[in-house]
Parts: structure tokens; sequence; C-alpha cells
């Protein structure tokens, strides 16, 4: 397809993604966006035919584009803007078959694609024109300036929304800005250049990535290197590397055998909680596991990334790398067993749960350097199952709703683990019917609570149940004013059902009332 052709495809979608999102939540309109954008893309590329890698990203973003409607978490919606731009990488770059190198390649694209907005297409030859003053200023400009400032507006909104005091301090600013646009038609403008920056890398063209080129070069099979020595000292580096390992994995062993029979002693079995928040005790257990996995894929990679692979005296070497890992996976139980403590006395959380994500990514990790030993893989091999791996993980995790079963599972285990309030608060919409509770409902659980937590649970930083009964209300009512005002493009089913159980309760609440009386 023609430059040109290309350019004004990019202008009618983005006007497309105007009149969808210009002062609307997301909902179904992200799915209609995306119903249409996925098909153009597949025009605009014209793949002759589909890879692995193609297909699995094709079927999670369609199946992660349906789930922003069904489930409509933050979460879920911004894996699937991660996966529509690596669809858009994939369908112009056919031929890759790692994620992870899919995933650096669409990083840049989304950079390199509005550049190419300026520039000659890569596969055009270009002409006389190609070179004149005006694209060269456009190209300065958007290369020196625009991307700058998107950058800078980026870190500068995610430290608005990290620090209360930072954005009380920029707030009188940003007041002044408002009032001095209030009667300009500036987020209009704004909406349609942010659509020619999310569509650009969709439908651009760019030159070849080195990183696409390396993709495609690689093998997941490791190749014997014959040299030719002139020394004669060089005739025994194997055997001294294959002795240094053994030495290095017997001592790494007996460590990690010591480090994990206390775990399991002292966590698998003989655990008892004295009260403590355990905060630490699962976050010092995964950075240990993090570390030593990371130890693990380097002497992994180090040993096993050359010619020892095929010396003939080198099975011990690998058995004890072998137990090393195994032992590496038993410390990931270990790490699995602290979560479940934490979970089970403090209740489920946000990163509770990605922590569990991130151990499933952690086993699939180790196994994989089992089988790179074992079976003589190469690094690529390594970086493809377990980029993969990241893409499946991605997907699942974005097709539930964790604020519904936060709030639901806190709430049914109040009885042993901490309710915090402020969190609770915090959940989305869609968890309201199981975040609003009665005052009398609240003082019960409060009552338990007390009684349950071996601490004060009425510290400074918690939130009493009646402050917490006040706000969520307060949320509730105006999550029920809002909704009524909503238009059928900002549809999506767990608010929908929020609202209709919300107002079953109110209805309930009101025949009790009317009972009593």
């Amino acid at each position: 397809m023609k430059k040109t052709h290309l350019l004004i495809l990019a202008l009618v979608t983005a006007v497309l993604f105007v009149v969808l999102f210009y002062k609307k939540s997301l909902g179904i309109n992200l799915l209609l966006f995306q119903a249409v954008m996925i098909p153009v893309m597949l025009y605009v590329n014209r793949p002759v035919k589909f890879n692995l890698l193609t297909s699995s990203i094709l079927f999670a973003t369609g199946l992660s584009a349906i789930f922003a409607v069904v489930v409509n978490t933050s979460w879920g919606i911004v894996v699937n803007f991660l996966l529509l731009f690596c669809l858009g990488y994939v369908l112009a770059f056919p031929k890759g078959k790692s994620f992870f190198h899919a995933a650096c390649g669409t990083f840049l694209r989304c950079f390199l694609a509005q550049i190419s907005m300026f520039t000659s297409h890569p596969e055009e030859k270009t002409n006389s024109n190609s070179g004149s003053p005006l694209k060269r200023k456009l190209y300065k400009f958007f290369f020196f300036f625009f991307i700058p400032v998107c950058i800078l507006l980026f870190f500068f909104l995610l430290y608005l929304t990290s620090s209360s005091i930072f954005f009380k301090s920029v707030q009188p600013v940003l007041n002044k800005i408002a009032d001095l646009f209030s009667n300009v038609k500036f987020s209009l403008f704004f909406c349609f250049i942010l659509g020619l920056i999310v569509v650009n890398p969709l439908l651009m063209r760019t030159k070849k990535l080195p990183i696409y080129e390396h993709d495609l070069s690689s093998s997941n099979h490791l190749k014997r290197i014959r040299k030719k020595h002139f020394f004669s000292f060089r005739a025994t580096a194997l055997k001294t590397q294959n002795i240094t390992g053994v030495v290095l994995l017997f001592m790494l062993n007996a460590l990690i055998l010591c480090f994990n029979y206390i775990d399991i002693t002292n966590i698998w079995i003989g655990f008892e909680w004295n009260g403590t928040f355990l905060k630490e005790f699962v976050h010092e257990g995964t950075w240990i596991l993090l570390f030593s996995v990371f130890i693990s894929a380097i002497i992994a990679l180090y040993f096993f990334n050359n010619n020892l692979n095929f010396y003939s005296k080198n099975k011990l070497l690998k058995r004890l790398t072998v137990l090393w890992i195994v032992q590496n996976l038993i410390m990931t139980i270990s790490v699995v067993i602290r979560n479940l403590y934490y979970i089970n006395h403090f209740g489920l959380a946000y990163k509770r749960i990605a922590v569990l994500f991130f151990l499933i990514l952690v086993a699939i990790g180790l196994v994989t350097i089992i089988i790179k030993v074992l079976k003589i893989k190469s690094s690529y091999f390594l970086w493809r199952v377990n980029g993969f791996s990241l893409l499946v993980v991605l997907t699942v995790s974005a097709l539930f709703n964790w604020d519904v079963m936060i709030a639901k599972y806190n709430f049914a285990h109040y009885n042993r683990s901490l309710i915090e309030y402020r969190f609770m608060y915090k959940l989305s919409d869609a968890a309201l019917p199981y975040t609003t509770k009665t005052l009398e409902q609240l003082a019960d659980i409060n009552a338990v609570q007390i009684k349950t937590m071996p601490f004060d649970i009425s510290q400074s930083y918690l939130w009493s149940y009646q402050e917490y009964y006040e706000r969520i209300n307060k949320k509730r009512d105006d999550f029920l004013s809002d909704y009524t005002s909503r238009k059928f493009l900002e549809w999506n089913l767990p608010d929908y059902l929020a609202f209709k159980r919300l107002e079953a309760q109110f209805y309930e609440l009101s025949q009790r009332r009317e009972d009593a009386k």
C-alpha cells in the first residue's frame, strides 16, 4: 500500500478513535475499535501465512478485547493494548518467532512509526522530493521535540498518579491551564492526536529492526564449534572449565540445601503466626528467590552455552546443575507458601495475586533451564519459550475481575484475615455490590476482627468501619448517579451487573425497613 494511502487511512482511523473514545469511559467502544482495526491491519499487511507467534497474539488480542467488555478491569485493558501493539509488529514482520523479541520491537516501533509519517516508505525508492526542506523540518520537529515531550508527559502523569504531594503542588498550575482552555475544544484536538499516536504503530510501515534480524537468525539448538588450537594448554580448557563447574555447583548445592532445610522446617511445617505483619516475610523470600533464579540462569548460560555441552565427561556437572535448579524450584514452593500465609491472615490484594503469577513464570523458567542443560538448547530457546509463557500468563491474568474476587474473598474470610477498609474502598465500581455493607454488618465484622487479630486494629493508618461506611456509601451513590448518564459505547458487563445488584440491594433494604415498621 502506498504511503499516501496509509496516511489517509491513519487519519480516518484517528477520527474513528475520536468518535468512539472522546469524553467516554472504556467499554464496548474498545471492542468496536479493535473490531475495525484488526481487519484493517490484516488488509494493510496482507500476511501470506500465520506462524505460531502471530496466531497466538492475534487470538490473545481478540480474546482480551472481548474480556475488556466482559471483565473491564484496568489491568485487562492495559494488557489488551499491549497485545494490540504487539499484533501490529508481528503483522508487519510476520516471520518472528520470539515474543520477547516482538515485545522489544513493539516498544521501538511505537516511536519509529510516528517518525515514519514524515519519512519515505522503507520499501519505496526515494525520489527527488524525499529530502525536501519541509520534510527535514518536520522530521526534526518530531524527533527532537514531539517524542521528548511525549516521554516527559508520560513520566509527569506517572509521578502525578503516584504521589499525592506532587499532585497538590502542581494542582494550581493544572487548574490555570484547564481554565485557559475551558472554552476551546483543545481536548478534542488532543484526542485526535492521541488517536494518531495509537494507530500509527498499527498501520505505518517501518524499517526492519536488528532485533527482528536476530530473531530470524537464531536457533533453539546449540551447534558445536570446532576450533584449531596452536598451544597445548588449550586442549585442557574444557576439562578445567568442567572441574570448575563441578566444584562450584557442589558448594552451591550444599548451601541451598541448608537454606531449603531451614525453610521447610520453619515455614512448610513449623510456621506459627505471632501477629506481626507478613509483608517483609513474603518480600524477603521473593527477592531471594529472584536473585537465586537470576544467578542460576547465569551459571547455566555460562557453562552450557559453548562446547562444554559436547564434552564427554560433563555428566556430573549436568547432574549438579539440574539438582541446583530443582532446589531453586523447592525455594519457589517456599515463597508460594509464604504468600499463602500472607493471604490467609491479611486477605487478597493485587500484589499478592501478582506474586503467584510471577512464581508460575519462575517455575516455567527453571524447568526450561533444565531442558536447556539436558537437551543442549540455546539461550534463544529460553527467550522464546519463556516469552511465550509470558504471553499466556498476561492473557490469562486479563480474563478475571480481580476486584470482585478480592471483595468476595476478603469479606467472606473476615473471621480469620484483616480487612483493610482503605484498600477495599479503592476497588473498582464493579466490586461495589460486595464492598457495600450496612452499618450493622460492619459493626459485627469489626467485633469479630477485634477478637481475631492479635494486634490493635484501631491504628491511625487503618480506617474505622464508620469512616468506611460513610465513604463507600458516597462512592456507591456517585456510581449510581454516573451510570444513568452513560452512553451505549461506554457499556460494560461488570458495571451493568453492579448497577443491577445495587438496585436490588437498595430495594431489598427498603422492603426490610418497611417490614420493620
